[in-house]
């Protein structure tokens, strides 16, 4: 019950997101430090760019690492492959459908890390992904993914 309500509250959200201040393209900026990975973070669809800069506000709580704080933001970058509707993110979230566009959508994380390990001269960060995303979502960035 408790997921059905974080995913509705996000899909809400998801709605009424505006353009990002030019404060927080400037923090964007100063942040990803790459000008690939700045591109990755500017293809993401307004939500998903709104949503990622929350995440990385409620990652600076726990932590102020650099690498943590680029993946809090380009976390979802694995969703510039297709275009998902709020609607089929909750759905396929609960498991309520499957399809082909279902399962991209959910495996956005792994196709994260092919996009990532694209870009030349980001191993470190390309390791923390899989470590700290990928492997061990649970200790920081899932309490922040909300």
């Amino acid at each position: 019950m408790n997921e059905i309500y974080l995913k509705s509250k996000r899909a809400i959200r998801f709605l009424f997101y505006k353009h990002l201040s030019i404060d927080e393209q400037l923090v964007i900026s100063n942040t990803l430090k790459n000008n690939q990975l700045i591109k990755q973070y500017w293809l993401l669809n307004k939500a998903d760019r709104h949503h990622s800069i929350e995440v990385m506000n409620r990652t600076l709580r726990f932590s102020d690492d650099l690498e943590l704080l680029q993946l809090s933001l380009l976390h979802d970058i694995g969703k510039n492959t297709g275009h998902y509707s709020w609607l089929l993110r909750i759905l396929s979230d609960l498991k309520i459908v499957s399809s082909y566009k279902s399962k991209k959508y959910l495996d956005h994380e792994l196709i994260g890390l092919e996009v990532l390990s694209q870009i030349g001269d980001i191993d470190s960060l390309v390791d923390q992904y899989k470590k700290n995303l990928l492997q061990n979502k649970h200790q920081i960035l899932d309490k922040t993914d909300y």
